[in-house]
């Protein structure tokens, strides 16, 4: 890797840094938990807290813009293949709009391309 291409690296790994924070979850979720029930009665069910699974939502939303700068700045990526890999992260994140409810804020929710 040249210089150059270190550097700009290393200045989207700080703008992304700069970027990713813990969203707020909506107040009704606060202290919260997620159960994931079986449909045997006999096995266990799981439950973690709200918080935590937000904060792997917000992880994988973190990871995906992360994704979606380097597939932008990749200069070895026909426009073509950059555009179908688009559409591929518009649909990630058109599906993941099914967790806006949990998000305080307007800023930190999903956006797929109707939006």
């Amino acid at each position: 890797m040249e210089h150059a291409e270190l550097k700009l690296l290393a200045g989207m790994i700080a703008d992304e840094a700069e970027k990713r924070h813990n969203a707020e979850l909506a107040p009704k979720w606060q202290h919260a938990m997620v159960v994931f029930k079986p449909s045997h009665p006999e096995m266990k069910q799981h439950e973690i807290s709200m918080e935590r699974f937000m904060q792997k939502i917000v992880m994988m939303r973190d990871n995906l813009r992360v994704l979606e700068q380097q597939i932008n700045a990749n200069k070895s990526l026909e426009i073509g293949e950059k555009l179908k890999l688009q559409g591929y992260l518009t649909r990630i994140y058109g599906s993941m709009t099914s967790f806006n409810f949990m998000f305080e804020s307007d800023d930190d929710k999903f956006q797929g391309s109707g939006e």
